[in-house]
């Protein structure tokens, strides 16, 4: 939980503006979580706090982590990789399209 903790309070830095580096590969939790984390997603966190007197401080302790997690933003881009060829195939039938309409325009204007 010390890396998890490193990495968020690293996340935060950078998204204030600094040049950090986020040490993902300190934990195999970190690195597994590493997208989830800083990547390209929605992430959820839930926390569970005790109303118990005895659990009182390890409460204030996961409430002041889930208000760190709360501040990491994350800029979600659509991940679709496009191919050129399918992009070219349809302004092919679309230039085709255009150009039919504006023949048969063309050809009823006469």
């Amino acid at each position: 939980m010390h890396y998890l903790e490193h990495v968020i309070v690293c996340l935060n830095k950078s998204a204030n503006g600094e040049n950090i580096h986020i040490p993902y590969r300190n934990s195999l939790m970190t690195l597994v979580l590493r997208d989830s984390l800083g990547g390209n997603c929605k992430t959820k966190m839930i926390a569970t706090i005790s109303a118990e007197e005895g659990d009182i401080d390890e409460s204030i302790s996961t409430c002041r982590f889930a208000q760190r997690v709360a501040l990491i933003k994350n800029y979600v881009v659509k991940n679709e990789a496009v191919d050129p060829s399918v992009i070219i195939e349809r302004l092919k039938r679309e230039n085709a399209l255009l150009k039919a309409e504006l023949a048969m325009l063309k050809g009823s204007g006469k």
